[in-house]
């Protein structure tokens, strides 16, 4: 049921955006598997939160300008991930397509992430 897939975006890109690490973890397969194009690298969800977390500690991110398309197993989203300062002024911001497939269970298995170069 495509609510489920949209259900599954929704949580996960909520979580990863407000750091909490446990919605992230409730998203997603236990084996999930997590691509970008910037390095070609397979990543877990372990990997994956260790990195956003990182990334919060400049400030955090927000996503902005999301398009999503989705379908029974999966969907498809373009945003973009505005990063900023603890005064809230953007200091970068990068488009963004993600694809991802999505179980039976409402859980993310697969996420590939596209970053504008």
């Amino acid at each position: 049921m495509t609510t489920t897939s949209a259900h599954a975006a929704d949580t996960f890109f909520a979580a990863a955006a407000a750091g909490d690490w446990d919605g992230m973890r409730a998203a997603v397969a236990e084996d999930a598997v997590f691509w970008q194009n910037v390095d070609g690298t397979e990543r877990g969800v372990e990997q994956v939160i260790r990195y956003t977390g990182k990334l919060r500690r400049t400030g955090g991110f927000t996503y902005t300008d999301v398009r999503r398309l989705v379908a029974d197993d999966g969907f498809c989203e373009q945003h973009t991930v505005r990063f900023h300062d603890a005064d809230g002024t953007t200091t970068a911001e990068y488009a963004v397509c993600v694809v991802a497939r999505v179980d039976g269970a409402g859980l993310i298995t697969r996420l590939d992430e596209y970053l504008a170069g």
